[in-house]
């Protein structure tokens, strides 16, 4: 699961619960629901601000996990999908960006 996979890398780093919730600016009971299985649905967002704070990636996050519904929701959502993503993140997008791009790439193939 996810979530043993976050408690594992936290705990090598040597961080608390608290160190890691205040580093990925979460809140520490969202982290424990994650850790715990009680929450398995991250976002892609969440899982990107946890991947940094522990200095790792979300690919090693998710790497041979199949229980996340948003990593496997959609067939289409690869590792190279993830990439994109991940990399977009990183250079700021917002989501309204995305999106917004999303319509006008609609509009020119319309147009």
């Amino acid at each position: 699961m996810i979530g043993e996979k976050i408690k594992n890398l936290r705990l090598k780093k040597g961080y608390s619960i608290t160190r890691l919730a205040e580093e990925a600016n979460i809140s520490k009971s969202y982290l424990s629901h994650l850790e715990k299985g009680l929450n398995n649905n991250p976002s892609l967002q969440m899982l990107d601000k946890i991947a940094s704070s522990l200095h790792t990636t979300i690919d090693e996050l998710i790497e041979g996990d199949i229980s996340c519904p948003a990593l496997t929701s959609k067939p289409a959502l690869n590792l190279e999908w993830l990439h994109l993503i991940e990399r977009a993140i990183q250079d700021g997008m917002t989501k309204e960006e995305f999106i917004e791009f999303q319509y006008y790439l609609k509009f020119r193939k319309t147009n």
